[in-house]
């Protein structure tokens, strides 16, 4: 069994791991996950949805976690706060994403 380490990226690991994370929401979809996305799932469409939750990261609205093993990302997964200024406390769980191979 590979053990795997889990990151919270920060927007700079985040956006160096843009094309890793893209190829993880395709090999998802491609494998049935039902993430809001229909076939054919591109890498275009892919890479166009990180850019946008990218950006948010960067601007603090979500976190995301990243498990790797052996120098690959193998899962994500998104916490994205909610803008209300009387839930701090809150934040909904978004994408999780495990790609078929792990």
């Amino acid at each position: 069994m590979v053990a795997h380490a889990i990151l919270t990226l920060d927007p700079a690991q985040a956006q160096a791991r843009r094309h890793v994370l893209a190829d993880l929401l395709v090999d998802a979809v491609e494998g049935g996950a039902s993430v809001n996305f229909v076939w054919p799932m591109t890498l275009e469409k892919s890479l166009a949805w990180w850019d946008a939750a990218l950006a948010s990261h960067a601007r603090g609205e979500r976190l995301i976690l990243a498990a790797e093993a052996e120098g690959r990302v193998d899962g994500s997964v998104q916490l994205v706060f909610a803008p209300q200024e009387n839930q701090a406390h809150r934040a909904d769980i978004a994408k999780m994403l495990v790609h078929r191979r792990a």
